[in-house]
């Protein structure tokens, strides 16, 4: 997983209500390439209007989304993310496929960013 770059990258606000959807990296040719809030790349680079268009696109979708964490002993948890942050996600277990002894369902995880512990189910 390729970090997003820190340099040249600004947060990215949609324009009809101010809401954070991700980042947008200005390469050194001047183009633009978008990352989404967990700050995985959505598309290589291109022009402005096309970065803000997919991240705007893409909205807060991550929130309704299904996901699983990597645990240990190779089994993966569905989590439900909770808290996003520049540099951190937190998340929680769902009940959902999950044996009601076997989770603890007050826990919340946080994952420093970028993560390759997270997974959008299906994927």
């Amino acid at each position: 997983m390729d970090p997003m770059p820190t340099e040249n990258t600004f947060d990215h606000r949609r324009s009809w209500d101010g809401e954070h959807v991700g980042y947008i990296h200005v390469t050194e040719d001047g183009r633009f390439v978008p990352f989404d809030l967990l700050h995985r790349m959505r598309t290589g680079p291109g022009d402005l209007d096309a970065a803000e268009t997919l991240l705007d696109d893409l909205g807060l979708q991550m929130f309704t989304e299904d996901w699983w964490l990597d645990v240990d002993g190779g089994q993966r948890l569905p989590v439900l993310i909770q808290e996003v942050h520049r540099d951190r996600i937190t998340v929680a277990p769902t009940a959902e496929g999950a044996i009601a002894k076997a989770v603890d369902m007050t826990a919340a995880t946080v994952l420093l960013l970028p993560t390759d512990r997270l997974h959008q189910a299906g994927r």
